[in-house]
């Protein structure tokens, strides 16, 4: 067994390991062990490759991880596919900006085939990249068969359940108004906009419109200027009232519950109208000479008008808004779009011609103060909608989409998702409450590099053909050698294959490619050979354990369901674990454009990779967590403090060398801390287990620390003499042997959490001592109970006597009494277990309490001196003035004796006063002189501190080997070298205390010649003790 160092050197130790598990093909031979075992099957989310990952990133990761680690430890047959992301706006954002493009006429310009080549290689730089790094981190995965969304056999998957989806006739092409994204040219779906909202301040306008055949002008609200190119009509609640107002001499009409917020100041009510009553009025539109607006506008009905803000008049723009889309449909209305694909005024939008919406809001208020139709413009905060990827705010605009209809699928999916389980369990509401509010999904986009929509519509007969593989493509097509010769089937490439309609003509494909979640919703099928192996899927399918963000409730997650339940039935998981965001130290999120974005590898070798897992692993994922250097520091104090329960053993096995294999203690030979470390140890194994099955790896960190904490404090505190100066040699083992399998076990159980520190110190301690042991700590397989034999109540009663300790030592430190001075006696008064429990541990509590008696007694009453004090309430009341004078005379007491045993009789003299009712005092107490008395836990424990002359000059002889030993430590003599040592001092007492107790100290020592000076002293230096000092010499042998 190698000694090891005092402080460990994480970051070595981990380049160490990564080494040992390469040479040693460590994950191949788990995968191996475990083979045809019960499977866990698992499904990656895929990252996307398109950048390195950020040490935020790898919560996810490091649950993923964990989780696996946990189930092979347990001997299932685990599936290790990585994914990732390979192809759609994400890739094609960043590339343009590799690339500096900007926008897609620049990349028409470029060259769509070369933008796709570069693409492609992106995302393979990438891949690789991201691979390493998560091998920095400890993740064990297949890392030569991770799954690309962009390749043919996911793209083809897709291609399938699109047809399927149109067999069903689920698949349908529709103009409407979609959110849309100017910089990037294409559309963004509803559940992609889920999460990007952002506050943002606009110019709101109220326009007041000139009403034919009235005296008024009718007023709306708009905070998209550009829109009213694009006004149809004015839409009022029927059942709501306006109010014709006098507004500075203008006839103004507005909703009467809005009207004064709005004009904000008293105006006269000229007339009241109902809504119903404005229904057909006719009004000149804002902008009438633009050649899309020459038609009738007039005032409709519609009940969701509403009273919150604006005028209770809404400007109606079918072409820009979806609720208005419905509207006009509804009611046959015109719709017009005025922009392009860029967010640009089309030609025929008159003064806003060419200009992109957000540069014509100030044309727009000057042309509507100049024909006096403006009211007022204001500065409004609302939360907007933005692109997701390149973070410009979106528009709405009018386009032909494809979408599949949700309407039939839903209850589909409400069904499928009733047994699966949702970890936390509020992720399956937002889940329920996204499938029930979801509208029709569209899944086309107007970009280059993606899926290619297999949907080629015919312009002769109007049939929409809906291909489903790459083999129906090659037998449908014109020419089926161009198929053959597809590099990948992405654009520009695919565009060139045209294919015969059933009427005779060619058609070519539509020009979109697909949304990004059908890439990577399909991977249950594409990755799990539903495709090519039925026996494989069905071997593999559904998932048992999904884990992503929350966020992925209505993306990755909604997805997976959605296309699962088309081409299945069924759910694609039975566990959709999620957790929350992780956030910078501050509280803030972790950007790029911040600075504030840490690299994982790079940050795993400053910090060590144990120490970010541990920091996850110790995060309950139903909340947000920080990440940063000072988070990591905790985490590493606490590995720190495993490390020394580690090193303490190592320390002296390596002196003893102890042979643990062949001993195996019998009960008699347990103390009874060995018998709470074997509990503790079992108990630990046992919940352990329960909470990584039930996903709160977080409790089992928690169990860990506190184990931890309890070792170091409590089992080496009591039990270290037995490690290095045992007489008693079977004791000794048993003390060795149960810190061993205590070690052995915590470290089989932690593995997933920690798998570097757990595998240095399998290596290291447990190949040592047991050689036949497993090759790796992730073979030896989840650990089971240490020792066969239940002790009972002992964690129970080992907390009690925890409790009196922690109470005495309290004591100690309020009264100043250093641990190192032993004290005569202890007193311990408590519930019935107590007896039985100070017996049991009577020994360590006297050793860790440096005291030379314990005893229990019935209550304090032997230490405690009674006297009365005014209760100022009920003697108010009878002595009024003379309370003062009764609270004085209590003071100038001396002698109780007398007053006390007239107390118990219930009539009180004192001074002047005479036989006054003792309900006038409060019964109080003191500990008597020499006595220190505390009460915590239900128990009281009570401390002589009385010192005669011999329990001070031991408690000198404590102190003064104390100081011994750590001037030893600061000389960096080894533990178990023996010195020589000079002592010199001018303190009487200490010279006595040398004299009496020389011989302990060259033993605690480990001095073998005590000489009168050393002149190659290895250290020399002043210790303090008591109200002296002894010049110490220490010099090596």
């Amino acid at each position: 067994m190698k000694k090891e160092q005092t402080m460990p050197n994480f970051i070595e130790m981990e380049h160490n390991i990564l080494d040992y598990w390469k040479q040693n093909d460590s994950f191949k031979k788990l995968v191996a062990k475990n083979a045809g075992h019960d499977r866990f099957k698992f499904l990656d989310g895929p990252a996307t490759a398109n950048n390195r990952l950020g040490v935020h990133h790898f919560w996810g990761r490091t649950l993923k991880d964990l989780t696996i680690r946990y189930n092979a430890l347990k001997g299932r047959d685990c599936q290790y596919q990585n994914g990732f992301d390979g192809q759609g706006l994400w890739v094609e954002v960043n590339m343009e900006k590799e690339l500096g493009l900007n926008g897609k006429p620049e990349i028409i310009k470029y060259g769509v085939d070369k933008f796709t080549n570069k693409c492609i290689e992106r995302v393979a730089y990438f891949g690789k990249e991201i691979t390493n790094q998560s091998i920095r981190m400890g993740q064990w995965m297949d890392w030569d068969n991770s799954y690309y969304t962009n390749t043919d056999e996911n793209i083809t998957s897709i291609w399938y359940f699109l047809k399927e989806c149109a067999r069903r006739g689920w698949l349908v092409r529709k103009n409407r108004p979609i959110a849309w994204c100017p910089r990037c040219g294409t559309s963004i779906s509803e559940h992609e906009m889920s999460s990007s909202y952002h506050e943002v301040e606009h110019t709101a306008l109220f326009v007041k419109l000139p009403v034919k055949g009235k005296n008024f002008k009718i007023v709306a609200w708009t905070t998209t200027p550009w829109t009213l190119s694009a006004n149809v009509a004015l839409a009022v609640n029927p059942e709501f009232e306006y109010v014709e107002v006098d507004y500075h001499g203008e006839h103004i009409l507005i909703g009467k519950d809005r009207y004064k917020a709005v004009l904000k100041e008293d105006v006269p009510v000229v007339a009241t109208y109902k809504g119903s009553d404005l229904v057909g009025l006719e009004y000149e539109t804002c902008f009438p000479e633009i050649s899309e607006q020459q038609f009738s506008h007039k005032v409709v009905a519609w009940d969701m008008v509403d009273n919150a803000e604006g005028t209770c008049v809404v400007h109606i723009a079918p072409g820009c808004g979806a609720e208005d889309f419905e509207l006009g449909k509804s009611l046959s209305l015109s719709e017009i779009c005025p922009i392009n694909e860029q967010g640009v005024m089309l030609d025929n939008t008159g003064f806003m011609a060419g200009k992109k919406t957000t540069d014509v809001v100030d044309l727009v208020v000057d042309r509507l103060k100049r024909d006096g139709k403006l009211l007022y413009a204001h500065k409004y905060k609302h939360s907007y909608p933005y692109c997701w990827r390149c973070k410009t705010d979106l528009v709405y605009k009018l386009i032909s989409a494809w979408y599949i209809k949700m309407d039939e699928i839903r209850p589909l999916a409400l069904k499928a998702i009733e047994e699966v389980e949702f970890k936390p369990e509020f992720a399956k509401k937002r889940m329920i409450d996204w499938l029930n509010n979801m509208g029709d999904w569209n899944i086309s986009r107007s970009r280059f590099y993606g899926l290619p929509l297999p949907f080629y519509v015919c312009e002769k007969c109007g049939k929409i053909h809906v291909i489903g593989s790459k083999e129906e493509l090659r037998e449908k097509a014109v020419n089926p050698a161009l198929v053959d010769a597809l590099p990948s089937i992405h654009k520009p490439w695919i565009d060139d294959i045209k294919i015969k309609c059933d009427c005779g003509a060619e058609i070519s494909r539509v020009p979109e490619v697909g949304d990004v979640w059908l890439d990577a919703g399909i991977t249950p099928f594409s990755t799990k050979k539903y495709f090519t192996d039925k026996n494989f899927f069905n071997a593999n399918f559904p998932s048992d354990y999904v884990c992503e963000m929350i966020e992925q409730i209505k993306l990755w997650f909604y997805s997976l369901l959605i296309m699962s339940v088309v081409l299945t039935g069924k759910a694609p998981y039975k566990k959709v674990v999620t957790y929350q965001y992780v956030k910078d130290e501050n509280g803030g999120e972790f950007h790029k454009s911040g600075g504030n974005t840490l690299e994982a590898d790079v940050i795993a070798d400053k910090v060590g990779a144990d120490v970010i897992r541990y920091l996850y692993a110790s995060s309950s994922p139903a909340n947000d967590m920080r990440f940063g250097f000072s988070l990591t520091d905790d985490a590493r104090r606490k590995l720190i403090a495993f490390w020394n329960v580690y090193t303490f053993f190592n320390t002296y096995a390596c002196i003893d060398n102890p042979d643990i294999v062949h001993f195996t203690p019998s009960e008699k030979d347990l103390t009874i801390t060995d018998k709470w470390l074997i509990q503790s140890i079992n108990k630990f194994i046992k919940t352990s287990d329960a909470n990584y099955a039930d996903d709160k790896c977080f409790l089992v960190v928690k169990d860990f620390e506190k184990l931890v904490d309890d070792i170091s404090n409590f089992y080496i505190r009591a039990n270290r003499k037995r490690f290095w100066k045992s007489e008693n040699k079977v004791d000794q083992l048993a003390a060795y042997w149960c810190l061993y399998y205590a070690i052995k076990s915590m470290i089989r159980v932690m593995a997933p959490v920690i798998p570097f520190l757990s595998e240095h110190i399998w290596q290291n301690l447990v190949r040592e001592v047991e050689p036949n042991e497993a090759e790796n700590v992730m073979l030896s397989g989840y650990p089971t109970a240490i020792y066969d034999k239940d002790f009972g109540d002992i964690l129970e009663n080992a907390a009690v006597a925890r409790d009196v300790m922690s109470t005495a030592q309290r004591l100690r430190n309020e009264n100043q009494i250093k641990v190192k001075q032993p004290l005569k006696k202890m007193y311990v008064a408590g519930g019935a277990n107590t007896v039985k429990v100070l017996e049991d541990f009577d020994s360590i509590i006297k050793s860790e309490l440096n005291v030379k008696e314990l005893e229990c007694v019935k209550d304090d009453s032997l230490f405690n001196d009674e006297y009365l004090s005014v209760n100022f309430k009920k003697a108010g009341a009878v002595l009024k003035g003379n309370v003062q004078a009764l609270k004085n005379e209590l003071a100038s007491v001396s002698d109780w004796s007398k007053i006390m045993s007239d107390y118990k009789t219930g009539k009180v003299s004192v001074g002047h006063f005479e036989n006054l009712d003792s309900e006038l005092f409060n019964l109080e107490k003191k500990p008597r002189q020499d006595f220190v008395i505390a009460h915590e836990n239900g128990n009281t424990v009570v401390l002589d501190i009385n010192l005669d002359p011999e329990l001070y000059m031991e408690g000198l002889y404590r102190e003064f080997v104390r100081g011994l030993q750590v001037m030893r430590k600061e000389a960096d003599f080894a533990i178990d070298e023996r010195i020589k040592a000079s002592f010199e001092t001018c303190d009487e007492q200490l010279k006595a205390m040398l004299e009496k107790f020389g011989d302990k100290i060259m033993q605690e020592a480990l001095i073998c010649q005590m000489c009168p000076s050393l002149s190659a002293a290895k250290i020399k230096k002043s210790v303090e003790v008591g109200d002296g000092e002894i010049i110490v010499s220490l010099e090596s042998k």
